[in-house]
């Protein structure tokens, strides 16, 4: 039955309906304002704790930033002389009010502001300066009936010289209306005093009026646990009143930031006294606060973007503009003409229809992705690490690839099939790993590293033994090769506005194949010789002098427009400088005298050590990895201390004929998309440019979003897969081969063909030897311009460039 309905419905088709009815489940909650699609009201009303650890809250459906002193100044624009005002927070209650002033205050100064209430300060007006300044950061007023005449003055925008106006208002009452009923006036008394300030917050926002602040807020009436409080307050503060009290101020519509009793009503464990609570909590509240008054004037509105809570997405570009038009009208347009008027002569110089229907899917993942994390349609969610969730993910791939081991056609070492597995079942790792932001736990970012590492050895291995074999130096698959593993980063890095340098796996890949194809081409003759060990050892004594040195031509793309992180590509290139030449090195002792190991009398030896050596090599690498301090001292020995760990799975992996006839299926299939995994999981799996989870759901839901979100993650990245292929095939056509011998082989036969002399079909100048281009030369004049690789390589670099420049 399930194999039949397996038949019925595909990975592509559940991708699609899924993605369909999230789409129209997204749209049905989308509002058309600013304050609800923005997630400001959200982040002022509901939220989680996502984290029990670290109390990491959630608002729902958006990302936090997380504020520090250089963004608060940034955001309240502070004053750099004494006679600059207004630029500071006022702060006017009770107790639970001041433990939120002192929350702010610490982003200012910790150490003027390291108090918790016990500084002797408890009843009393408290001000906090900026360093180094005489202007006001923050101002605490004791006031815990709001009846003050200062809070008067303040409720009527009364403002003078000695006090002006402020950015920020925060007011806060109760518990001592519930404490001192007698003196208060219990709860009347307390609704009398919230009336009053409903009505001085209208009158603030009539049209002339003189308001309060630019931002007023209330404190709701604290939560407390009466199972902690004291015997005075438990038989005074009532959970109860305390609910009655803040239903009321939220029927009064009163500007309450709701979350902080959400945060405070689901940490009981926070508070010693039943009534206040921890710093980090109350940490996380002003952090919340700064999130919604600040992150339009502090969060840049170009990428990365990665804190979308209260964010205003920009614009789409022009580029994305015509993009879109491009993508929706006129492909589908060409398709229309193709299928109406197929004998018409300017269709020659249109893709096919199958070509142009791959674009068309290509062209609409990618404005998928732009909607997805440039647009609030779909929720973001923050990442967090939770240990037992990433092993249960990782366990869950590991499962799935344990249930689909199968037999192969043939035992072959480091094989199509066993590589496409490696790949497979390291790209589930990295999503796991990235999914649950892992990055900063040592143990699991170490071993991290090393996953990438094998993708490098892999890459200086195949590509080693290609070229080992072919003989093939030209530019034809030279070209096809980088053209398929970049263009989907080049095109997102257009699309999404980010740089290309961010998908940092299809830059880091593309130079390592330049470098091997550089290493073999020179003297080409010399690879089947001892001197191929002299040529790989130069080429990374080179490469890592360059990198060392710092004389990659950062200097020279920058006067040309392209502006990439030197830094963070001498540390990507330099981690792994060793990996690349491990994987040819490998290669070459398996072309050279891999057949006569074999024959070896000692072969049986030979490989029971090697077996043993490798599982100890395993062991040390953990040992090792785990013993550093972090993941920093790591990285100093990462290139030296990978390469062990690497070849110890090579040798583990094919210890055995079994195992050297069997893969996974799973990996297999993962594997096959591996590029495009990684490539696709920044916008279309994770959200934020990397920093949040994509939620397709609801974000209440976390494992049924995720396996959604994987489905249609999966499914896409199947279509992206083929659509690549098909768009660099389309590409390379018409472009000649670049073995001499075809080459000379198509002339004679076209001449043949022609009854004389005719035109030859173009050539690769670069990829012919010496003395062919001699013979040929006579014939270049013939030849078709743009069907030349260095033609077309030159005009892609000029239109790149262009694009650069304007979008």
């Amino acid at each position: 039955m399930l194999g039949a309905l397996k038949d019925k419905v595909s990975l592509t088709t559940a991708s699609l309906v899924v993605l369909g009815l999230s789409t129209l489940y997204a749209l049905a909650r989308f509002s058309p304002s600013t304050r609800i699609h923005n997630h400001c009201q959200a982040l002022q009303r509901t939220g989680w704790w996502a984290d029990d650890s670290s109390l990491v809250w959630q608002p729902e459906g958006c990302t936090l930033k997380q504020y520090k002193y250089e963004d608060v100044t940034r955001c309240l624009q502070a004053p750099l002389n004494p006679e600059s005002s207004g630029n500071y927070a006022l702060f006017i209650g009770d107790s639970t009010v001041r433990n939120k002033f002192y929350a702010w205050a610490r982003l200012v100064d910790s150490d003027l502001a390291n108090q918790s209430g016990d500084d002797g300060k408890v009843h009393a007006d408290i001000t906090v300066r900026w360093p180094g300044e005489s202007g006001v950061a923050a101002m605490f007023v004791w006031d815990p009936y709001l009846r003050s005449d200062l809070t008067k003055q303040v409720l009527d925008g009364a403002y003078n010289e000695t006090l002006t106006i402020p950015r920020l208002v925060v007011l806060g009452t109760g518990s001592w209306y519930l404490r001192n009923p007698n003196e208060s006036g219990g709860t009347a008394g307390w609704r009398r005093a919230i009336d009053n300030v409903v009505r001085k917050i209208a009158i603030s926002q009539r049209s002339g009026a003189r308001p309060i602040a630019q931002h007023v807020y209330l404190n709701p009436v604290t939560h407390v646990v009466p199972d902690k409080l004291s015997p005075e307050r438990f038989d005074t503060l009532d959970p109860q009143a305390i609910r009655w009290m803040n239903a009321y101020m939220q029927a009064a519509d009163l500007p309450v930031f709701y979350t902080w009793d959400e945060m405070t009503h689901t940490r009981p464990g926070e508070t010693q006294d039943g009534l206040h609570y921890s710093k980090p909590l109350e940490s996380a509240a002003i952090n919340v606060l700064l999130n919604r008054i600040c992150n339009r004037d502090t969060i840049p509105r170009h990428p990365p973007i990665r804190t979308t809570c209260c964010f205003e997405y920009p614009p789409p570009n022009r580029f994305v503009t015509y993009f879109a038009l491009l993508t929706l009208l006129g492909i589908p347009a060409l398709l229309f003409i193709r299928a109406r008027m197929p004998t018409l002569g300017l269709l020659q110089l249109v893709p096919s229809a199958d070509t142009l229907r791959q674009m068309l899917v290509f062209g609409s993942i990618l404005l998928l992705m732009f909607v997805t994390d440039r647009t609030p349609l779909f929720d973001k969610l923050q990442k967090h690490y939770i240990n037992w969730v990433f092993a249960l993910l990782v366990g869950l791939s590991m499962a799935a690839g344990a249930a689909t081991w199968q037999a192969d056609k043939a035992p072959v070492f480091m094989g199509r099939q066993q590589t496409d597995e490696w790949k497979g079942w390291m790209q589930l790792i990295i999503l796991a790993y990235h999914l649950m932001n892992a990055s900063g736990v040592s143990g699991i970012y170490n071993p991290v590293r090393v996953l990438v590492a094998m993708y490098l050895y892999m890459t200086g291995y195949g590509h080693f033994c290609y070229f080992y074999n072919k003989r093939d130096y030209g530019l034809r698959r030279l070209t096809a090769v980088l053209l398929r593993t970049n263009i989907l980063a080049v095109g997102l890095a257009y699309v999404m506005g980010t740089s290309y340098m961010d998908y940092y796996f299809a830059p880091l890949s593309s130079a390592w194949v330049l470098i091997v194809w550089l290493t073999m081409r020179i003297q080409p003759a010399a690879n089947y010789t001892r001197m191929a060990w002299a040529k790989i050892g130069i080429s990374a004594l080179a490469f890592n002098i360059i990198n060392h040195l710092h004389l990659w031509p950062f200097g020279l793309l920058a006067k040309l427009g392209v502006h990439w992180s030197e830094r963070e590509w001498e540390f990507r290139f330099g981690t792994d400088i060793f990996i690349v030449y491990v994987g040819m090195a490998t290669a070459l002792v398996s072309l050279q005298i891999g057949q006569q190991l074999q024959a070896h009398p000692r072969w049986a030896q030979i490989k029971r050590w090697a077996i043993l050596a490798s599982i100890i090599g395993v062991l040390f690498y953990f040992y090792f990895e785990l013993t550093r301090a972090n993941k920093f001292e790591y990285n100093k020995w990462h290139p030296y201390i990978s390469p062990f760990a690497v070849l110890s799975f090579v040798v583990l992996r094919n210890a055995t004929e079994y195992l050297r006839s069997h893969s996974s299926a799973a990996f297999r299939f993962a594997g096959l998309i591996s590029l495009e995994l990684f490539i696709a999981q920044f916008h279309l799996f994770l959200a934020a440019d990397t920093k949040a989870v994509l939620v397709l759901f609801d974000s209440r839901l976390w494992f049924i979003n995720l396996a959604l979100t994987t489905l249609v993650f999966v499914g896409m990245c199947k279509l992206l897969g083929t659509a690549s292929g098909a768009i660099t095939a389309w590409m390379m056509a018409n472009t000649a081969k670049s073995e001499p011998e075809s080459i000379m082989m198509a002339e004679i036969a076209h001449q043949q063909q022609a009854g004389g002399e005719a035109r030859p079909r173009a050539l690769d100048r670069l990829a012919s030897d010496p003395p062919l281009m001699a013979r040929v030369g006579h014939r270049l004049a013939h030849a078709s311009l743009f069907s030349s690789l260095a033609v077309r390589w030159a005009v892609g670099l000029l239109l790149l460039l262009a694009l650069n420049k304007y979008y």
